[in-house]
Parts: C-alpha cells; sequence; structure tokens
C-alpha cells in the first residue's frame, strides 16, 4: 500500500512561553506499531512564532513573540541592512531546543520568507523544517522564495489550498461538480513555483470559505483535494483545525480518523499526513483539541495505518 505511514504534525496555532512545556507533553506519546513494539507517534510539531492576522495591531497583541525583532529585522533590511545583520527570532531558538530534546521536525507558517527563514537555517538541520505559506498568500513569488531556502537547507516546503475557492462555486454543496476551480488552478500552480526541492513538497487541506458551509470554520472539500492530489503528485495533509474550527471542535477527532481511511485508488491514501492544532494557545485557542483527545486519535490511527516516528522525516519517506 502506497503510503500507509501517516506523519502527524501537532502542537499549538501559536508558541509562547506557557505552552511549550505542552509540546515536551505531546513529544512523548507514544503508540505501538505494527510489530508491536512501542514508538514515539508524534513525528512533528507546530512553531509558530509569528502570526497571520486580517487586522494588524502595531502594539504586538496577538501577532506571535516573533513580532517585534521581525520588525526589527524588516526595518534593517529596508535601510539598506543585510539578512547577516538580523537577529535571531525567538521562535527559532524554541524551534532549535525543541528538535534537539525531541527529535520532532519542526513546522512553521511563513508570512516573509526573507525575513524570517534565515533565522532558521542557522539552527535547524536537514530535514526537519516545514515552513508552510498562510492560506490568505497564494503568491507563488513567495513560495518560490521559500523553495530556495529548502535547496539550500534540505527542507520540505508546505502549500496551504487557498481559502476563496472561486466565484463560479458559491455553494459548500458541490460534490458534482465537474470544472476545475480556481482554488485547486492556483494550488497545483504553486508547486511549479517550488521546482525540485530533495526533501518533500506538501499540500495542506485547510478548507474554503464559502456560502452553506454551516457550522464548519472552512467547509471541506476533499474531492478537490483528491484531484489536486492526482494532477499534482505530491503528498497530501489534512488541516482539521482550521476547517471544522471551534464550533465544530468536538468533532475533529472522528472526521481525522474517517479522513485517515479515504484512498484515492485501490493502493493510495489520499492523505499522507495531518496538521493539528492541540493544547492551549493565546491565538484560536478554542479549535484546538486536548492533548488527551490527541493521544485517543493516534491510538486509533495505529490501528489501521502506521505512524512516522520522529526523525523518519529527515528525508523523503519511501513508499511501501
Amino acid at each position: 500500500m502506497k503510503n500507509k505511514g501517516i506523519t502527524i504534525i501537532a502542537g499549538p496555532c501559536s508558541v509562547d512561553s506557557k505552552n511549550i512545556e505542552e509540546i515536551f507533553e505531546i513529544a512523548d506519546i507514544m503508540v505501538k506499531n505494527e510489530d508491536g513494539k512501542n514508538q514515539k507517534a508524534i513525528a512533528g510539531t507546530r512553531i509558530v512564532g509569528l502570526k497571520s492576522r486580517t487586522d494588524l495591531d502595531t502594539s504586538g497583541e496577538g501577532m506571535g513573540m516573533d513580532y517585534e525583532i521581525y520588525q526589527k529585522n524588516l526595518h534593517r533590511l529596508s535601510n539598506g541592512g543585510s539578512i547577516r545583520d538580523f537577529e535571531i527570532l525567538p521562535s527559532a531558538y524554541i524551534a532549535e531546543k525543541v528538535h534537539n530534546q525531541t527529535g520532532m521536525m519542526i513546522a512553521s507558517e511563513i508570512m516573509n520568507p526573507i525575513i524570517q527563514l534565515p533565522s532558521f537555517e542557522k539552527l535547524l538541520p536537514e530535514g526537519m523544517f516545514l515552513p508552510w505559506n498562510p492560506s490568505v498568500d497564494q503568491l507563488g513569488w513567495h513560495i518560490e522564495q521559500t523553495a530556495v531556502f529548502a535547496r539550500r537547507n534540505g527542507w520540505h516546503v508546505g502549500i496551504k489550498n487557498g481559502k476563496w475557492i472561486g466565484d463560479h462555486l458559491q455553494s459548500a454543496d458541490h460534490k458534482d461538480y465537474k470544472g476545475k476551480t480556481t482554488m485547486e488552478k492556483t494550488w497545483s500552480g504553486l508547486v511549479k513555483y517550488v521546482g525540485e526541492i530533495s526533501h518533500d513538497i506538501i499540500l495542506i487541506h485547510r478548507g474554503v470559505d464559502v456560502p452553506g458551509k454551516g457550522d464548519f470554520r472552512n467547509a471541506v472539500v476533499h474531492n478537490l483535494a483528491e484531484r489536486v492530489k492526482k494532477t499534482t503528485g505530491v503528498k497530501m495533509y489534512f488541516d482539521p483545525s482550521h476547517s471544522y474550527g471551534p464550533k465544530l471542535k468536538s468533532h475533529i477527532v472522528g472526521a481525522v480518523v474517517e479522513a485517515m481511511k479515504m484512498k484515492i485508488s485501490s493502493n493510495e491514501y489520499l492523505y499522507d499526513g495531518v496538521l493539528i492544532e492541540v493544547g492551549t494557545s493565546i491565538t484560536d485557542t478554542e479549535q484546538h483539541i486536548t492533548i488527551q483527545e490527541l493521544r485517543e486519535l493516534v491510538s486509533v490511527l495505529s490501528t489501521f495505518r502506521d505512524l512516522v516516528a520522529p526523525l523518519q522525516v529527515n528525508k523523503k519517506l519511501s513508499v511501501s
């Protein structure tokens, strides 16, 4: 069976001094593998220090722990300085600490690759970083910049789908829609901006904002994710936090289990991994599942698919 293993990346929406210990607790979760041996269940964690917010709060409130240093580095660059003059972002130091102590891959949302990524390339080894774009940023040029760093450092590249699906599709009730949506065209097009890298390109399905979505934060479109995966031939992860959201938080665990059973053919699963918000955070904590719920989730998942352990993600995963 191709892509039998599930790569689980779990952690808070944004990192801060109060939830770092939760990340270490997440790292210690164990399951039994197909050989009956205990293994760590969580391959990676979210370390997000700068948030993509609809409204900028110039005080830094809710913008993430990196906001102040990010602004300083931006000022240095815009005034004739260079990357060599940058201060390391606080979240990058946390990322280094977490990786060194747990072996987990670090995943982070990146808004401005030129300003943010230099901090991480100084501290994280090959194959142990997954930067992704926010769903509101669908510019190929930013993805191209991220890919430059990924090629230089042996990183993966994550690409979230845009939250807007296109004017010609105005409802969440679209399962029989045959044409290619704007979201699909853009999502698959961004893969081309990455080009060739030594590690994985990973598409991340986080749902779409359409009328008729009901209590979903963003409507789940597994059928469109399937079409894009078939078109691009790259990996696909599921982000249930931004699709089910706070109103349907109690459904997240069950939804992930069902999603991980979905197949695009008799011998290939739709999803290769999960990017999920867990624990507590000063941002969007109302859509996080608890650490206990994460334990229950991985226990169920391990009964029908293997889970990728930390340090197994440092190179392209072979299919089995």
